[in-house]
């Protein structure tokens, strides 16, 4: 009986996480995908009964940042050294900006062009009754490795990455909104959103 509870035991300690080759604990992929829905948002927007714009966004703070990282090594079986170098790199991009990665879709090809200096969106994020403008750029990762980190982009929505100019260590946990306006419509975003 001693022996079935601790091959019980044993069993459910390795379904809460995987380890690596050289026995660096990583979140599951369920995990994974549980950390990227709770920092993200959707919204629709119709004009009567057509919709003029689609769009989710995930904040890319330092726990989706760290979970990205798992991910990743998951499927690239990084070594530690690599592991280390990128993980480096974002906490950099962390202290310095807010990112968030933004599935975008409108019917309309011609207006489905945010990073563009001649387009009619604007981006904005609103934290702590201040706002900053939007750098908005396009994502250019293959479409499988941004549905294995987004599970809700789809190949009829266009990848990008919004950044903005207040580090993201300074309003970590704090209720924040995007928002997304043009002459075709508006949308906003909210993220850490208290009851």
């Amino acid at each position: 009986m001693k022996y079935i509870l601790v091959l019980t035991l044993l069993i459910a300690g390795c379904a809460s996480y995987e380890v690596t080759q050289t026995g660096r604990a990583l979140r599951t992929e369920n995990q994974y995908f549980e950390t990227v829905e709770k920092f993200s948002d959707r919204t629709t927007k119709y004009s009567g009964l057509y919709n003029v714009l689609e769009m989710q966004a995930t904040l890319l703070n330092s726990e989706v940042t760290e979970a990205q990282l798992d991910q990743l090594t998951r499927f690239y079986l990084w070594e530690d050294s690599k592991f280390a170098s990128e993980k480096a790199k974002r906490e950099t991009k962390l202290s310095t900006e807010t990112e968030f990665f933004l599935s975008f879709y409108t019917p309309e090809r011609k207006n489905d062009d945010l990073q563009k200096d001649t387009t009619l969106w604007r981006t904005f994020l609103d934290v702590e009754g201040k706002r900053y403008e939007g750098k908005v750029t396009r994502n250019k990762a293959a479409l499988a490795e941004l549905v294995s980190l987004y599970p809700t982009h789809n190949r009829f929505y266009t990848a990008y990455n919004l950044n903005f100019p207040v580090p993201i260590k300074t309003i970590e946990g704090k209720e924040m909104k995007v928002t997304i306006t043009g002459p075709l419509g508006s949308g906003t975003l909210h993220f850490n959103k208290t009851k």
